[in-house]
């Protein structure tokens, strides 16, 4: 109807023009500033999301100076390295020089002051380099840590290596570690390394033991390194550790105790518990240490005992006086024990140990073989022959590197034999497939050394049957036949037995390759089985077939670095029988840097050659270590500029205005405008309309 207090149609087209004049301002305001939001009051939701946003690529960048401030820092080092390399490589060229005995004793002086100036000059670089006033190579820089993402914890940690010149070189050595040896002097014949003979041990050697001097691990190591020079290989002395005895009741008594010739009064008491008198073993020993050279070291438990360690290698000998024993003070049985000695390749070179057939390598403590020169290896001692159940090792008997080593499997070995001196469990196989199991977790493998029989004379005499590793053969062997024969009639049997028979110019030398147990006995009119097969010495039975002796064979234990064998829970008996040794194994004291290297000498340059490859091969790693490094930022530079892109990309969604939407918008805006002013216009003619009806 037609009314003057309400004009409907002229609020509605107000109202058109007030909210398309609101979308025009925005329209206007987005094109303008090219941002969507402008405000919160635009999207407060969105601004929130678009300065969490920024603040994300703004981390992101802070991220990203620093992985190319961490790739400007191992590139500097690497550079500085390669340069290192380069001097490295003069140096050894000059050794080689000085190696030849063709070169004069002048040019090798000339050639050891060249040799000098080229050290200090990799110390120079060494000192010099640095990056943003950080020294990078000379160790002062310590730990580092770099932020290369946006999250707290993203941090990588760094330690710039050490080049200075007296930290290259061989400086952790690794060889040839022996077991505990005999106290038996090495004669000449009982070692050979790389084809030359060790001379005998000589008590002269050794002012430091109390007795047996000829048989100490000192007398032995410079008997080795009297012929280094020729074998390329050289022995240190490790600390001589004597493990204890188990101790399991508490008494009361008083005695005394003779350690290397010093007497040591000891009492315990039944009042004390067996701890308290263990250790008052342990003071009273160590009271005169510096007499004795031995300490004593309580290992905490009446399973274990007392052991004793002479740090200089000295040989340890015990003497008790009726009363004390080494079942009521937790120590070593009364003898003499004589340490172990380690050897390293002088030159680089493998180590190949040997004996001669009247020879006894047990002496030395070592297998025959051939020992890399590059990883830390231990061989078990020879176990002597039995003629009964033999030993096994059990779940408590041995630790490697702090991890229990767990009882062998008999499916570990399917060469052995069982018979009542052998099984498949007793076997080095199988001891090697035990270690094997925990290889993972210890990072110490182990190998069966082949199992070799050495004989060291021939009898011809009648032997109607031989038993070997379960085989029964028919021999017709006499007073007339020869060593030969006896090879020939072994030999045929090869496949069957898995031992392989050769004549060693004094006897017989029975070989299995894959170091399972060798079972023989024969059936023989002489008295020693041993003689009529060239085996003498070796007390083989002689009377019977069904009642063999067995010989198990020792097992190499190695590791790219030194590595530490301990008895288990079980005690010390068990793991002394299998052949082990307590300690830290693999490793020497003789390590050489540049900074003692002299290439004056043919000796000295030869020495130094290793040195220098042991020293690039160290630059080398560390230069690929720092490659590593700036190859796994370079992947973390492109994963942080692409995130970086991605979210600048999303905020660019998020915040800038669409134009083409917004000048649509505009446009539809402003036409919306113009008609609601138009509207508007007609609206206000209904009042004309009433002023016309009154007219009439």
């Amino acid at each position: 109807m037609l009314s003057l207090n309400t004009n409907n149609n002229a609020l509605i087209a107000q109202n058109a023009i007030n909210s398309s004049s609101k979308d025009i301002s925005t329209a206007m305001q987005r094109l303008s500033t090219g941002k969507k939001i402008n405000s919160a009051a635009d999207d407060s939701a969105g601004l929130a999301i678009y300065n969490a946003m920024n603040s994300q690529v703004m981390s992101y960048a802070s991220a990203l100076s620093n992985v190319h401030q961490v790739i400007a820092m191992n590139s500097q080092a690497s550079s500085d390295l390669q340069n290192i390399t380069t001097i490295l490589s003069s140096m050894n060229a000059l050794a080689i020089s000085s190696a030849s005995s063709s070169t004069n004793s002048a040019t090798k002086s000339i050639n050891q002051t060249l040799f000098s100036q080229y050290r200090s000059q990799i110390d120079s670089i060494a000192n010099g380099s640095s990056y943003n006033n950080l020294n990078l190579l000379n160790g002062t820089l310590g730990a580092t840590s770099f932020q290369i993402n946006t999250n707290q914890g993203n941090q990588i940690s760094e330690i710039f290596p050490v080049a200075l010149s007296s930290n290259l070189g061989i400086l952790s050595p690794v060889g040839v570690t022996s077991s505990s040896i005999s106290t038996n002097a090495l004669t000449y014949g009982d070692l050979s390394i790389n084809g030359y003979t060790v001379p005998t041990s000589l008590a002269s050697s050794d002012n430091l033991s109390f007795s047996n001097n000829s048989g100490s691990a000192i007398a032995k190591a410079a008997a080795i390194n009297s012929i280094s020079s020729s074998s390329g290989v050289a022995a240190s002395v490790n600390p001589n550790t004597v493990s204890g005895s188990a101790v399991t009741t508490s008494a009361t008594i008083s005695g005394t105790l003779t350690l290397n010739g010093q007497a040591i009064s000891i009492s315990e008491s039944s009042s004390n518990s067996i701890d308290l008198n263990r250790q008052a073993v342990v003071s009273s020993i160590n009271a005169v240490s510096a007499q004795s050279g031995v300490i004593a070291i309580d290992s905490g438990d009446s399973t274990h005992g007392i052991s004793l360690q002479a740090k200089d290698g000295r040989n340890i000998t015990i003497a008790f006086d009726g009363v004390l024993t080494n079942l009521n003070t937790g120590l070593a049985a009364a003898g003499t024990y004589a340490g172990s000695i380690t050897l390293t390749s002088t030159y680089g070179n493998s180590i190949n140990l040997g004996s001669t057939p009247s020879g006894n390598i047990a002496n030395a403590g070592f297998s025959i073989g051939n020992f890399s020169a590059n990883s830390a290896q231990y061989s078990t001692s020879k176990r002597a022959g039995v003629t009964s159940a033999p030993l096994t090792l059990s779940a408590n008997d041995l630790v490697i590197n702090g991890i229990s080593i767990g009882a062998p499997v008999s499916t570990s070995d399917t060469a052995t034999v069982s018979n009542l001196s052998s099984t498949p469990t007793s076997s080095a196989i199988s001891l090697a497939a035990a270690i094997n199991a925990a290889s993972s977790t210890t990072q110490v493998s182990a190998i069966a050394n082949p199992n070799v029989l050495i004989g060291n004379a021939f009898t011809a005499s009648t032997v109607t049957s031989i038993y070997l590793n379960g085989q029964a053969i028919t021999a017709s062997l006499s007073a007339s036949s020869t060593l030969s024969d006896v090879v020939t009639l072994l030999n045929k049997n090869t496949g069957t037995t898995g031992v392989t028979a050769s004549n060693n110019g004094s006897g017989l030398t029975l070989t299995a390759q894959d170091g399972r147990n060798i079972s023989i006995s024969l059936n023989s009119t002489s008295g020693d089985g041993g003689s009529p097969l060239g085996l003498a010495g070796l007390s083989i039975p002689s009377n019977s077939i069904v009642n063999p002796i067995t010989f198990i064979s020792s097992v190499t234990l190695s590791s790219a670095s030194p590595f530490s064998v301990s008895s288990g829970s079980a005690g010390n008996t068990n793991f002394k029988a299998l052949g082990f040794t307590a300690g830290t194994l693999g490793g020497s004291s003789n390590s050489k840097s540049l900074t003692n290297l002299d290439i004056s000498t043919q000796l000295g340059a030869k020495i130094a050659m290793n040195v220098l490859k042991s020293a690039m091969s160290t630059v080398s790693n560390q230069q690929s270590i720092l490659g590593g490094t700036v190859n796994s930022m370079g992947f973390q530079e492109d994963y942080l500029v692409g995130t970086q892109t991605n979210v600048s990309t999303a905020m660019n969604d998020l915040m800038s205005t669409d134009y083409g939407q917004e000048t649509t918008q505009l446009a539809k805006s402003q036409i919306i405008q113009q008609a609601a002013t138009a509207m508007l216009a007609q609206a206000n003619l209904n009042s004309d309309l009433v002023l016309s009806l009154l007219k009439h």
